[in-house]
């Protein structure tokens, strides 16, 4: 079984993985895991998976199909799914590739994360990355990710979008609706859709996929906190990391060899392999931390409620269909 999870960052894609990732390791003792394959090696986040990211910064931010990609593009994608036993793959820069990904990697289900736009931007603001760069390294243009909304006519009004945008929250904001608009766009087939704020609601998703009357864990506790995914508890595993090849890689980034010849040296895999962790229990005091504010705003209004709506049309069709 291979299971897809796309939500722009920030928006409860490692919680629902982890979830799902934890159900499997319980029925089949070990689970493949792909965290956010654009960007990173494994879900322990320590090193950057520069083929994905090369991928991810020479490949359009919005493909319908396959053949958009180039040939070592699907490669990678397909690589992806080239493991025994079953899978769990997010994406948090897929978004606007859902046809084209999926087209490759064939998943038997398909999920998609919508979360409030400020809600996001509040947690954004939390981390040290944002949807333009990871720090000050590795970072995506700007300048040709407007073009390609422009060339690709995704926004009606784009000219009175463009002229809101003042700093980089808006950028964010922006990136968000674009995102989150391609995602509503994509129609994937027998695809789950999950509202953030009823996330609760991945219980009776993991029913369906897993064909179950009562699962055996329930969602809302605190060892499925999304930040676990990154830890060795509540799943465990040997990470596939070379130091030596890592430190060479970001060697070609810094001279810009893999920006100007797309030099970067490819992983044997990308992922690890997990299970569930037996003896290991976490417990961690929570620290408070610097309080963010983001006012209301015309432009985000905008994005959200647009987005909201169409993901009510979609939500209300699926019922109809149910029904039906």
């Amino acid at each position: 079984m291979h299971i897809l999870i796309y939500g722009v960052g920030r928006s409860g894609t490692k919680a629902i993985q982890l979830y799902l990732a934890y159900l499997l390791a319980l029925n089949e003792e070990n689970v493949w895991i792909n965290y956010e394959p654009y960007f990173w090696l494994s879900r322990k986040t320590k090193a950057v998976n520069f083929e994905g990211f090369y991928h991810h910064t020479h490949s359009p931010h919005f493909a319908k199909e396959t053949g958009e990609f180039t040939g070592a593009h699907r490669k990678f994608l397909k690589n992806l799914a080239d493991h025994d036993g079953s899978i769990v793959t997010k994406f948090i820069r897929g978004n606007g590739r859902i046809g084209a990904i999926n087209e490759v990697l064939k998943p038997d289900h398909c999920l998609i994360i919508i979360r409030d736009l400020y809600e996001v931007l509040l947690s954004v603001m939390r981390t040290e990355w944002d949807f333009w760069s990871v720090g000050w390294d590795y970072q995506v243009n700007w300048e040709s990710f407007i073009e390609e909304v422009r060339k690709k006519e995704m926004f009606e009004n784009f000219d009175w979008i463009l002229s809101q945008i003042e700093d980089r929250v808006d950028q964010n904001a922006l990136y968000w609706y674009a995102m989150n608009l391609a995602a509503l766009n994509s129609n994937p087939q027998d695809v789950h859709w999950v509202d953030y704020k009823r996330i609760g609601a991945i219980e009776g998703i993991a029913k369906k996929i897993f064909n179950l009357n009562e699962l055996p864990e329930i969602f809302r506790q605190e060892k499925f906190s999304g930040e676990n995914l990154h830890r060795n508890y509540p799943l465990e595993g040997d990470e596939n990391e070379n130091f030596y090849s890592h430190v060479l890689n970001q060697v070609l980034y810094k001279v810009q060899f893999f920006k100007k010849y797309g030099m970067y040296l490819s992983p044997k895999f990308t992922g690890s392999l997990a299970h569930i962790n037996q003896h290991y229990f976490l417990t961690e005091e929570k620290r408070k931390g610097t309080t963010f504010i983001i006012e209301k705003r015309e432009l985000f209004d905008f994005f959200n409620e647009d987005i909201k709506s169409r993901f009510n049309k979609i939500q209300a069709l699926n019922q109809e269909q149910k029904v039906l």
